[in-house]
């Protein structure tokens, strides 16, 4: 079978990354001959898919959904009618089988296939092993059921769609069975000058609880961890053969569990692996040595996501992080001098009192002051997506209904400090975010 694999237009909106769930699918379909496309990195994003439609006339197209909008940023970008028009644009020069996965996809799939009757068949969260299955079954021309392929959406000659069974417990794959991801499907350079255009993952999974994450319902709570040996051998290649300088860790936070970020880590190192990268990181248990051991394995910048500056805040978002971590780890970072530093809060999380506000705007101009350049941060927007416990708060709170499907975005704010919305949208302006 001729596979052609696109990532999702976004519209222009922000640099290009590198897509990684692509270079994941091409490597599970050996026998198949597979291209990818992708319009973000092309200077006429839909004359170019055209034309790799036309020149490679695939049995199957499948198009990767990554993001549904832009989440939590303080003007919310639908990637929806982009993704229509990658849609529209396969389909003028395509009739055969046309595949949609994804996590956006996942998330809100069964409305996409409602809405959406373009689309055959849908690949329900991770995609490996069920794509690959579905594209054995359409490759048998005689004999081949998709029906009987787990976790796939499948539709009916009434233009209804409903889901296989699931692909395993959880729906989740094992990762040792997996090949590495291809990244030569689609060559490094556009999005190599990017600091986190290109990323890589350790594992997937995330035992964590923060109260607005899709990651549980996407990935799963338990840790299913790649081999350390592996994963450096990966970054070996990538550097010496694709000339890759830096990349980003793709987990949801690296260092939990901390014994195999510092196995990873131990495994670059004995490698010979010198790529520079950032990750993002969990202030909880973060100490000297474990940033020391990543700093000599080529980590540059650390990212947090406390989301919140108050403690009542941070126990309501279910960050398993207090102030006084926050604190530490911030410390620790500004003394070593060796990296930059990101980070992520809400405008006005639930929990949020006007005493936490002024308390990150004081952090927030404390650590500009002393580590200046080298800190970077960003105030956002919390939006409610589903499969979330904050998608049965804003239920409770009344401020949508049960069962709502979110596709059209709705934020939430803390109700009794709305005012630090307005507060924060002027001072964002005034800065130029």
């Amino acid at each position: 079978m001729k596979v052609l694999l696109v990532q999702s237009w976004l519209g222009g909106d922000g640099p290009p990354v590198y897509p990684v769930g692509l270079a994941c699918l091409a490597a599970s379909l050996p026998g198949h001959e597979v291209a990818c496309c992708d319009p973000n990195v092309a200077a006429e994003p839909m004359t170019e898919l055209t034309a790799k439609v036309r020149a490679f006339t695939p049995d199957v197209v499948g198009v990767s959904l990554r993001n549904i909008d832009s989440t939590n940023t303080r003007v919310n970008i639908s990637y929806l009618p982009p993704f229509e028009t990658v849609l529209e644009t396969v389909r003028r020069d395509f009739s055969g089988p046309l595949v949609v996965g994804g996590s956006g996809f996942s998330m809100f799939a069964a409305r996409i296939m409602e809405t959406h009757p373009a689309i055959d068949y849908g690949v329900y969260l991770e995609g490996e092993l069920s794509f690959a299955a579905l594209i054995e079954a359409l490759a048998a021309r005689t004999g081949g059921d998709p029906a009987a392929v787990p976790s796939v959406y499948v539709r009916a000659p009434d233009g209804t769609a409903r889901l296989t069974s699931p692909a395993a417990p959880g729906g989740k794959v094992d990762l040792a069975g997996l090949p590495e991801p291809d990244f030569s499907v689609l060559p490094l350079a556009p999005y190599a000058a990017v600091p986190w255009g290109v990323g890589v993952e350790t594992k997937r999974g995330c035992a964590l609880s923060c109260l607005y994450c899709p990651y549980g319902f996407l990935n799963g709570k338990a840790y299913r961890k790649k081999d350390p040996a592996r994963v450096a051998e990966s970054l070996y290649r990538l550097e010496h053969e694709q000339g890759l300088s830096r990349f980003t860790f793709l987990d949801s936070v690296f260092n939990v569990p901390a014994e195999h970020a510092k196995d990873v880590m131990r495994a670059m190192i004995a490698r010979g692996v010198t790529l520079s990268w950032s990750a993002w990181f969990t202030e909880r248990g973060l100490d000297r040595e474990f940033l020391e051991l990543a700093r000599d394995a080529g980590c540059d910048t650390v990212i947090f996501s406390p989301d919140a500056y108050g403690d009542g805040a941070l126990k309501k978002l279910g960050k398993a992080v207090t102030v006084a971590e926050i604190d530490a780890a911030y410390g620790l970072v500004r003394d070593m001098g060796c990296f930059e530093v990101s980070y992520n809060f809400f405008k006005n999380p639930p929990g949020q009192t006007l005493f936490a506000a002024a308390g990150m705007l004081a952090f927030l101009l404390r650590a500009k002051r002393q580590m200046g350049r080298r800190a970077h941060f960003e105030i956002n927007t919390l939006r409610v997506e589903p499969h979330t416990a904050l998608a049965e708060l804003a239920a409770r709170e009344g401020l949508i209904e049960p069962g709502a499907d979110l596709l059209t975005p709705v934020t939430y704010s803390q109700p009794t400090t709305l005012y630090l919305d307005k507060f924060f949208n002027l001072l964002l302006r005034a800065a130029g975010k």
